[in-house]
Protein backbone atom coordinates (compact mmCIF):
# COMPACT_ATOMS: atom_id res chain seq x y z
CA UNK A 1 0.00 0.00 0.00
CA UNK A 2 3.06 2.13 0.35
CA UNK A 3 4.17 1.86 -2.56
CA UNK A 4 0.86 2.72 -4.51
CA UNK A 5 0.77 5.83 -2.50
CA UNK A 6 4.50 6.48 -3.16
CA UNK A 7 3.41 6.21 -6.93
CA UNK A 8 0.79 8.32 -6.73
CA UNK A 9 2.73 11.17 -5.09
CA UNK A 10 5.54 11.17 -7.72
CA UNK A 11 3.11 11.07 -10.70
CA UNK A 12 1.06 13.62 -9.39
CA UNK A 13 4.28 15.71 -9.01
CA UNK A 14 5.01 14.69 -12.13
CA UNK A 15 2.12 16.21 -13.75
CA UNK A 16 1.50 19.01 -11.85
CA UNK A 17 5.24 20.23 -12.91
CA UNK A 18 4.25 19.73 -16.51
CA UNK A 19 2.40 22.63 -17.05
CA UNK A 20 3.53 26.31 -17.95
CA UNK A 21 3.90 28.76 -15.64
CA UNK A 22 0.52 30.84 -15.09
CA UNK A 23 0.56 34.53 -15.93
CA UNK A 24 -0.31 36.83 -14.46
CA UNK A 25 -1.97 40.33 -14.97
CA UNK A 26 -0.95 43.37 -13.68
CA UNK A 27 -1.58 47.00 -14.58
CA UNK A 28 1.48 46.36 -16.97
CA UNK A 29 0.02 43.70 -19.03
CA UNK A 30 1.26 40.52 -18.05
CA UNK A 31 4.90 39.41 -17.86
CA UNK A 32 6.69 36.95 -20.32
CA UNK A 33 7.36 33.23 -19.13
CA UNK A 34 10.08 30.75 -20.39
CA UNK A 35 8.40 27.34 -20.59
CA UNK A 36 10.81 24.14 -20.36
CA UNK A 37 9.97 21.25 -23.01
CA UNK A 38 11.79 18.30 -24.24
CA UNK A 39 14.36 18.77 -26.36
CA UNK A 40 12.89 19.69 -29.82
CA UNK A 41 14.57 21.44 -32.81
CA UNK A 42 12.63 25.19 -32.73
CA UNK A 43 11.85 25.15 -36.41
CA UNK A 44 9.52 22.37 -35.35
CA UNK A 45 8.08 24.38 -32.82
CA UNK A 46 7.38 27.11 -34.73
CA UNK A 47 5.32 24.70 -37.68
CA UNK A 48 3.40 23.11 -34.84
CA UNK A 49 2.51 26.33 -33.01
CA UNK A 50 1.13 27.54 -36.57
CA UNK A 51 -0.55 23.96 -36.81
CA UNK A 52 -2.28 24.77 -33.15
CA UNK A 53 -3.29 28.53 -34.28
CA UNK A 54 -4.60 26.81 -37.52
CA UNK A 55 -6.56 24.26 -35.18
CA UNK A 56 -8.08 26.61 -33.00
CA UNK A 57 -9.46 28.50 -36.38
CA UNK A 58 -10.85 25.82 -37.64
CA UNK A 59 -12.73 24.06 -34.73
CA UNK A 60 -13.73 28.09 -34.37
CA UNK A 61 -12.62 27.50 -30.14
CA UNK A 62 -12.23 31.22 -28.99
CA UNK A 63 -12.05 33.82 -31.95
CA UNK A 64 -14.63 34.69 -34.91
CA UNK A 65 -11.54 35.96 -36.84
CA UNK A 66 -8.65 34.32 -38.40
CA UNK A 67 -4.79 34.32 -37.13
CA UNK A 68 -2.32 36.45 -38.50
CA UNK A 69 1.66 35.37 -38.25
CA UNK A 70 4.19 37.26 -38.54
CA UNK A 71 8.00 37.92 -37.95
CA UNK A 72 8.42 33.99 -38.29
CA UNK A 73 12.11 32.77 -38.83
CA UNK A 74 13.66 29.48 -37.38
CA UNK A 75 13.12 30.03 -33.64
CA UNK A 76 10.22 33.07 -33.06
CA UNK A 77 6.91 33.54 -34.82
CA UNK A 78 4.19 36.15 -33.52
CA UNK A 79 0.19 35.43 -33.75
CA UNK A 80 -2.06 38.17 -33.88
CA UNK A 81 -5.75 36.48 -32.70
CA UNK A 82 -8.88 37.68 -31.27
CA UNK A 83 -10.76 36.14 -28.22
CA UNK A 84 -14.46 36.94 -27.84
CA UNK A 85 -15.58 37.22 -23.76
CA UNK A 86 -12.07 37.51 -23.18
CA UNK A 87 -12.83 39.04 -19.56
CA UNK A 88 -15.72 40.30 -17.90
CA UNK A 89 -16.27 42.88 -14.78
CA UNK A 90 -18.90 43.48 -12.41
CA UNK A 91 -19.93 46.93 -12.11
CA UNK A 92 -23.28 47.99 -9.72
CA UNK A 93 -24.53 44.70 -10.09
CA UNK A 94 -24.34 44.88 -13.92
CA UNK A 95 -21.68 42.61 -15.69
CA UNK A 96 -19.92 43.70 -18.89
CA UNK A 97 -18.33 41.13 -21.40
CA UNK A 98 -15.45 42.36 -23.45
CA UNK A 99 -13.66 40.93 -26.78
CA UNK A 100 -9.81 41.49 -27.10
CA UNK A 101 -7.61 41.52 -29.90
CA UNK A 102 -3.84 40.05 -28.79
CA UNK A 103 -0.52 39.09 -29.82
CA UNK A 104 1.23 36.04 -28.79
CA UNK A 105 5.34 36.52 -29.68
CA UNK A 106 7.63 33.27 -29.08
CA UNK A 107 10.91 32.63 -29.04
CA UNK A 108 11.81 28.78 -29.19
CA UNK A 109 14.81 27.19 -27.93
CA UNK A 110 15.95 24.02 -27.97
CA UNK A 111 14.03 22.84 -24.48
CA UNK A 112 12.29 26.04 -23.84
CA UNK A 113 10.54 28.66 -25.06
CA UNK A 114 9.90 31.89 -24.00
CA UNK A 115 6.24 33.27 -24.43
CA UNK A 116 4.74 36.92 -24.39
CA UNK A 117 1.30 37.62 -24.16
CA UNK A 118 0.03 41.19 -24.86
CA UNK A 119 -3.49 42.53 -24.75
CA UNK A 120 -3.18 44.81 -28.13
CA UNK A 121 -7.01 46.06 -28.19
CA UNK A 122 -10.07 45.91 -26.24
CA UNK A 123 -13.74 45.76 -27.72
CA UNK A 124 -17.17 45.85 -26.59
CA UNK A 125 -19.74 42.88 -26.85
CA UNK A 126 -20.64 44.48 -30.11
CA UNK A 127 -17.06 44.91 -31.60
CA UNK A 128 -16.96 48.46 -30.69
CA UNK A 129 -13.15 49.45 -29.86
CA UNK A 130 -12.90 50.67 -26.15
CA UNK A 131 -10.59 53.66 -25.87
CA UNK A 132 -8.77 52.62 -22.76
CA UNK A 133 -5.88 49.86 -21.82
CA UNK A 134 -5.68 47.47 -19.40
CA UNK A 135 -3.38 49.70 -17.45
CA UNK A 136 -6.89 52.09 -16.85
CA UNK A 137 -8.34 49.71 -14.80
CA UNK A 138 -5.70 49.80 -12.27
CA UNK A 139 -4.96 52.07 -9.93
CA UNK A 140 -1.47 53.41 -9.50
CA UNK A 141 -0.54 50.76 -6.82
CA UNK A 142 -1.52 47.89 -8.64
CA UNK A 143 -4.58 47.09 -7.42
CA UNK A 144 -8.06 46.95 -9.36
CA UNK A 145 -9.83 50.46 -9.65
CA UNK A 146 -13.37 50.05 -7.41
CA UNK A 147 -15.71 48.94 -10.03
CA UNK A 148 -13.81 46.51 -12.72
CA UNK A 149 -14.83 43.18 -9.65
CA UNK A 150 -13.28 40.25 -11.19
CA UNK A 151 -11.77 41.36 -14.63
CA UNK A 152 -8.12 40.18 -13.70
CA UNK A 153 -9.53 36.76 -12.56
CA UNK A 154 -11.84 36.40 -15.54
CA UNK A 155 -8.93 37.73 -18.25
CA UNK A 156 -6.20 35.61 -16.27
CA UNK A 157 -8.63 32.79 -16.89
CA UNK A 158 -8.93 33.21 -20.37
CA UNK A 159 -5.05 33.71 -21.24
CA UNK A 160 -3.70 30.67 -19.41
CA UNK A 161 -6.45 28.70 -21.13
CA UNK A 162 -4.84 29.87 -24.51
CA UNK A 163 -1.45 29.57 -23.51
CA UNK A 164 -2.10 25.87 -21.63
CA UNK A 165 -3.86 24.38 -25.07
CA UNK A 166 -0.39 26.03 -26.66
CA UNK A 167 1.74 24.27 -24.69
CA UNK A 168 -0.45 21.12 -24.59
CA UNK A 169 -0.16 21.35 -28.12
CA UNK A 170 3.78 21.23 -28.25
CA UNK A 171 3.74 18.02 -25.98
CA UNK A 172 1.49 16.17 -27.85
CA UNK A 173 2.70 16.47 -31.57
CA UNK A 174 5.01 13.33 -31.27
Amino acid sequence: MLKLYSLFIILICGIASAQPPEMKLSEGGFEPIDVSIPATKPEKLVSVTKTWALERQRRKIDQDKGYDFTNVTDNTITITGFKKNAFYYTNLGEQFEHRIQYTMKFTFYENRYTLTFTVTQIYTDNNTPVQSSLSDYFKSDGTLKEGYTNLDISLETTVNAIVQSHYEALMNFR
